[in-house]
């Protein structure tokens, strides 16, 4: 799904932006990136997050968005950055060879895709063995994702019980997880290892 100019506004701040970005190093330094090379961000918006690995990590980033628009603007933004590129692609069919990423980082994405375990089937296909995959988004109870799901034509309504038989059924363990809580839904972070 394709954000609306309000969130691309509030996306794009640079308030947000350095949350994001301060977030992604925190969960990387969970992940073993000695060895790794290949580096994927689903979702990348305007590509701050991605320009920011590229520009700091010895790491081949990619990043792809549903959204020509923020594509543009992080290819405009990105320069002549030789290890950093930006695709216009659906993360539910990733134009990308199986087992190709040593890493993917999905942030705040899954909330906007209705068929997210679509989404998180594809990342992991193009994740290689022993590769991780970072994740923050929110999450739902149960039972509001069980009434949500009857509305459901916009927004992804994950719950940390569904993430988890995902994960587990798809060969990855946990680094680390962790979940603040709210009233309506919660935030989840994880660092998955690909087994």
């Amino acid at each position: 799904m394709k954000l609306s100019r309000i969130e691309k506004r509030v996306m794009n701040s640079p308030g947000h932006v350095q949350r994001v970005i301060n977030r992604a190093e925190g969960l990387l330094c969970l992940a073993n990136l000695e060895g790794k090379r290949d580096f994927l961000e689903v979702g990348c918006g305007n590509g701050a997050t991605s320009r920011y690995i590229a520009n700091n990590y010895n790491l081949n980033v990619t990043g792809i968005d549903l959204d020509s628009e923020q594509i543009e603007l992080a290819q405009r933004n990105a320069g002549e950055l030789p290890n950093c590129r930006f695709l216009v692609g659906d993360v539910t069919r990733l134009p990308f060879q199986d087992n190709h990423f040593d890493i993917v980082l999905s942030f705040g994405v899954m909330h906007h895709i209705p068929n997210w375990l679509d989404a998180l089937k594809e990342i992991a296909r193009v994740l290689k063995p022993d590769s991780c995959f970072v994740y923050w988004d929110l999450v739902y109870p149960k039972f509001i994702a069980n009434i949500g799901k009857l509305f459901q034509h916009s927004y992804g309504m994950t719950t940390v019980y569904e993430l988890n038989l995902f994960t587990e059924a798809h060969n990855f363990s946990i680094i680390q997880a962790s979940r603040s809580k709210s009233l309506i839904f919660d935030y989840y972070e994880a660092v998955y290892r690909k087994n």
